[in-house]
């Protein structure tokens, strides 16, 4: 067991993993053993010998949970995050499995969000996340931040070598957010019913409706892999477009449609993410394969997502399994 000064925050990793890459998943754990006081893997019935991928790190501070069946990443995540808690986390970092945290990353982010304490901005921050560099094109992503309202995307000046500390942002994606576990008690935690997708979006959006900031750090990176595969295209704009299997379209419209519903947000928040949703329909189902699939699937998420109908969708593709509640699930 490392130590770990009581004067030093406490901050422990939850990683969700479903048959992950083996090599991708140890550089993982070896990027996040040095940064962190415990990582909690939190593995949602994976094909492979996870017994036997973790052997390795049996005497180390690591401790994987198999659960009995895929649950979703959000109710995984609650199951990692209440161990955390548990733990005496004073924080929380999220990963997914195929993301590599930079050396530095977690004590940067650490430092912008203990620091922002002393903004002349007087919300308390929720979350903060790092910028993600994903490891197929080698580009950062852009944050998606607010200015008078209206959702704008902002990246650093091309070739500025000075970055801002911090930013404020709309939302942060799952993978490399850091939440401080008193934080989490307030807020609650993810809501089991969108198993994937939106997961993230909905939590972040619940935090600024009770009055708190989520910050981005340019400074602070994270590999990361978004989507199955990506192509630059030109639509509406020169743009990296994410693909991802016919399934996850179903899991993106009904939780769009779930979000909405279940989330204080703005007019022109809403607006964006109806929008998104036509952007995203418009191309697939014109430009990307497997069209009757998508269409499919997309038409299934919004009458779901009209009725209600949550969890992990079943293999015989008409219904919906409800997936375990935490002590975290948000009550509203």
């Amino acid at each position: 067991m490392q130590n770990f000064s009581s004067c030093n925050p406490k901050v422990v990793a939850v990683v969700v993993s479903y048959n992950p890459d083996v090599t991708g998943f140890e550089a993982l754990l070896e990027a996040l053993l040095p940064q962190v006081a415990y990582i909690f893997v939190v593995d949602n019935a994976s094909s492979a010998d996870m017994l036997r991928i973790m052997d390795r790190w049996a005497n180390l501070n690591v401790e994987l949970s198999q659960l009995p069946e895929n649950i979703g990443i959000a109710a995984a995540q609650n199951v990692g995050i209440e161990k955390a808690i548990n733990f005496g986390a004073d924080f929380v970092l999220l990963s997914d499995q195929d993301s590599i945290p930079y050396p530095t990353m977690v004590s940067g982010l650490v430092f912008a969000l203990t620091s922002a304490k002393t903004d002349a901005i007087a919300l308390p921050v929720a979350a903060v996340g790092p910028a993600i560099v994903d490891k197929r094109t080698n580009k950062t992503s852009f944050f998606l931040v607010e200015r008078r309202g209206i959702p704008r995307r902002w990246s650093p000046q091309v070739g500025s070598d000075e970055l801002p500390a911090r930013i404020d942002v709309g939302f942060l994606i799952a993978s490399g957010t850091l939440i401080s576990t008193d934080v989490i008690k307030r807020i609650g935690g993810m809501r089991s019913s969108y198993f994937i997708d939106h997961v993230d979006t909905e939590w972040c959006f619940r935090a600024r409706a009770m009055g708190y900031r989520l910050l981005g750090v340019p400074s602070s990176r994270l590999t990361h892999q978004l989507g199955d595969e990506v192509k630059r295209v030109w639509f509406f704009g020169y743009r990296q477009v994410m693909y991802h299997s016919p399934l996850r379209d179903y899991y993106m419209f009904r939780n769009t449609l779930f979000m909405l519903r279940d989330t204080p947000m703005s007019c022109v928040w809403r607006l964006h993410f109806l929008w998104r949703l036509m952007q995203f329909a418009g191309y697939f189902l014109v430009f990307a394969g497997e069209r009757f699939q998508r269409f499919r699937h997309m038409s299934l998420g919004l009458w779901h997502g009209l009725n209600g109908q949550g969890g992990r969708l079943d293999k015989d593709g008409k219904r919906c399994r409800r997936m375990p509640n935490s002590i975290l699930e948000p009550n509203n």
